[in-house]
């Protein structure tokens, strides 16, 4: 894999990240602050920095441990699954390219004290030359925010040291007239002025010495900000009266003219012009890192990860992320969609928090960061719940917008990313690892029984003699001596009224039942012979379960099968345990391989596998591949799993745990000797899901295996789900 050059050092990362906040939080939202809260807006400042305080040391932690690019798209992806880290990385990126078109276009406010142009005609212009900056080279890139940043910062000193003796008394009186109301919802509003302090993680993996400069450059960019913006804005609303400031979308400068004079406020206002340009560079740099880091995951299309050579950087990435940009300022209402980015980046900064606390509590072994957060976990704790009582005070039109951005990253995961993730994470494997020893004593129970009481094994026309030999002998093995094998003819009635769903037995003379009890009386196992009718045998064979007390269901996966009836519909909608046979004959079986440990359908696997090996004198391997880099607890926690399961086996058993990046590579190089392959089936079926990839893949007969959420526990059921 191509790697990005590591060209960024410490003031580079500083710069970028004072950059990403040095923009509209400083010269167009005090006066927004004020007119919420009035001169408590300072205090306002004091209190969102102390938010997002948590956050950046957390994702200092993160980003040693992690250098590479992503930022919080990666850490959360790694903490809590592809699924949550998609919505953080499409909901992130989407909200960074908000925040920095909503610079661009707040550029008109200061251009116009020195030329009057359309405001969206000059953000697509400087759009579109950012893009081509950061296309070239991030080096250059990081040279230009570095001198901007400087540059701005300088004046910005200027302004506080000459103002600071300015500033009026009566003018800062009375100090929260809203109340402290009106102080929340200040804060809630100047939140979004120091979240770019993150986004400098996201080009982790193009900085020297990543695990000394990223902390430093981060951390030492929220606490210069937590002086400067507060002494901004006490400059600020101690020069301009309150009821000039609230509706002022220039106020450094205008604060400026006041001791200044004109000069000094065309300084600022150009000062302004460049930290505004600053910040959306620093946006776009950090936001095209967002696709290209999930199309490295195979949740984005392969194109965006591909790296330019001449330049060393993402150039599609860039240039989406660009595009996309334009597109904004130049349909879309920005001003009014910078709460929406504010409130997602809030939700963003709770999962990060909470990233660091899964990865804190199941240890993996390649965890090694080099700076670790103080106060652990108290301090996460209180970003988590400081940053949810923030949301609260954005209004409900942002907490709806984030909701429905949540549900664009849901959407494009389900429809792209869901059947390319074969990874999972930190948080869920420390759920399964704990969910484990209650299922040795239930599987145990389960094999002590004598077996199930009544399997149907659902087949049809197309069934050859070969296929229901072998789905009768999987019958026989897992059934009890007193139990029942019904065998369902699976036949589509195209006559006949729509409502009648009930099972008839066929005729007496039926070739298709005089083979079927010939094929049994050579196994030695007594069948019933029933025929579903109706337009639906599907729905036919779920009454019919439901009404005889079946307790599996039994068929087998064939391309010419679903012309009649649908094995996977049934898999997902029986009440019964379902068991499909994959399209290879079963031969001589003497080595039975299940898969994966620690999930809700190991009960039927093991218990399956187990009795099938008793009966065809197999032996069964117990085979569970970990992510690359497992610490030795996972790995002794599936190996303990193992053993427990060893104890009760009624054949021989042994254990196969590895580990591997490529999840479906592992399993197909370590199950191709075997005659059997148990394994459990992904949560919505196997149609386009993990399992299906697996069982297409594997050289031998695969038996997928599901069983229906335990109807008493609502809790695990709830859990399971989540989990597995």
């Amino acid at each position: 894999m191509t790697t990005l050059q590591r060209n960024l050092g410490l003031s580079a990362v500083f710069t970028v990240s004072i950059g990403a906040m040095i923009g509209s939080g400083i010269f167009v939202l005090p006066g927004l602050a004020d007119k919420v809260a009035g001169p408590a807006a300072i205090l306002a400042y004091v209190l969102a920095g102390i938010v997002v305080v948590p956050a950046a040391v957390s994702q200092s932690e993160l980003a040693t441990a992690m250098p590479r690019a992503g930022g919080a798209y990666l850490f959360i992806d790694r903490a809590m699954g592809p699924l949550v880290g998609t919505v953080a990385g499409f909901g992130v990126w989407f909200a960074l390219i908000f925040k920095s078109a909503f610079a661009l276009v707040g550029l008109g406010a200061y251009l116009d004290f020195f030329i009057r142009l359309p405001a969206r005609t000059v953000g697509i212009a400087l759009a579109l030359l950012l893009c081509a900056i950061n296309i070239i080279g991030v080096k250059q890139s990081g040279r230009f925010q570095t001198v901007v940043v400087l540059s701005v910062l300088s004046v910005l000193g200027l302004f506080v040291v000459a103002g600071g003796v300015n500033v009026q008394a009566d003018s800062l009186t009375p100090f929260m007239p809203e109340g402290w109301g009106g102080l929340l919802s200040a804060t809630g509003l100047v939140f979004v002025s120091y979240a770019g302090v993150t986004k400098v993680a996201s080009v982790a993996e193009e900085v020297k010495d990543p695990g000394r400069v990223l902390p430093r450059g981060m951390l030492g960019s929220i606490f210069l900000m937590l002086l400067l913006y507060p002494a901004i804005m006490w400059v600020i609303a101690g020069n301009l009266p309150h009821g000039i400031l609230a509706d002022d979308l220039a106020p450094v400068a205008d604060a400026a003219d006041l001791f200044l004079g004109p000069v000094g406020a065309n300084i600022i206002a150009a000062t302004a012009v460049f930290a505004l340009l600053s910040m959306a560079n620093a946006g776009l740099l950090s936001s095209s890192r967002y696709p290209f880091a999930m199309a490295r995951n195979q949740l984005a299309p392969a194109p965006l990860a591909a790296i330019y050579d001449r330049t060393g950087t993402p150039a599609a990435s860039i240039a989406l992320t660009g595009l996309t940009m334009v597109a904004l300022i130049a349909f879309v209402p920005l001003i009014q969609l910078a709460k929406l980015a504010s409130a997602f980046q809030v939700v963003v900064f709770c999962l990060i928090n909470l990233s660091l606390i899964a990865f804190r509590e199941a240890h993996p072994a390649w965890y090694q960061p080099k700076f670790r957060s103080p106060l652990y976990p108290w301090l996460q704790l209180f970003g988590i719940l400081s940053a949810l009582l923030l949301l609260t005070q954005l209004g409900w039109i942002s907490i709806v917008g984030s909701l429905g951005m949540v549900a664009a990253g849901v959407f494009w995961y389900r429809v792209f990313g869901r059947s390319r993730a074969s990874h999972e994470s930190a948080a869920l494997d420390a759920l399964r690892l704990r969910s484990i020893g209650p299922l040795v004593s239930t599987t145990e129970s389960a094999l002590a029984s004598p077996g199930r009481n009544h399997v149907a094994i659902a087949v049809d026309g197309n069934t050859s003699n070969t296929r229901l030999r072998d789905l009768l002998r999987i019958a026989k093995a897992v059934t009890a001596e007193d139990g029942r094998i019904t065998l369902t003819r699976m036949d589509r009635i195209q006559s006949g009224s729509l409502w009648w769903r009930r099972l008839a037995p066929p005729r007496a003379d039926d070739p298709f039942r005089l083979g079927a009890k010939d094929i049994a009386n050579e196994l030695e196992v007594d069948i019933a012979v029933v025929r579903p009718t109706g337009a639906d045998p599907g729905a036919a064979l779920m009454e019919y379960a439901r009404r005889h007390a079946v307790d599996l269901i039994l068929s087998h996966l064939d391309h010419r099968t679903r012309a009649r009836f649908d094995p996977l519909w049934i898999q997902t909608h029986a009440d019964a345990d379902v068991m499909l046979l994959g399209n290879d004959d079963l031969g001589e079986l003497r080595t039975i391989t299940v898969l994966g440990a620690g999930s809700p359908y190991d009960v039927a696997k093991i218990d399956t596998a187990y009795r099938l090996g008793h009966a065809e004198e197999a032996e069964v391997r117990l085979l569970h591949v970990l992510a690359e880099g497992a610490n030795e607890p996972q790995r002794e926690a599936v190996a303990g799993y193992h053993r427990q399961l060893m104890e009760f086996s009624p054949v021989a058993t042994h254990s196969d745990i590895g580990s591997s990046d490529d999840l479906v590579a592992a399993i197909i190089r370590r199950a191709r000797n075997s005659d059997l392959v148990v394994m459990g089936a992904s949560r919505a079926g196997i149609g386009p899901e993990l399992s299906q990839r697996i069982s297409a893949a594997i050289a031998a007969p695969v038996l997928v295996v599901q069983a229906p959420p335990d109807g008493e526990n609502w809790r695990k059921r709830i859990l399971h789900r989540f989990i597995y």
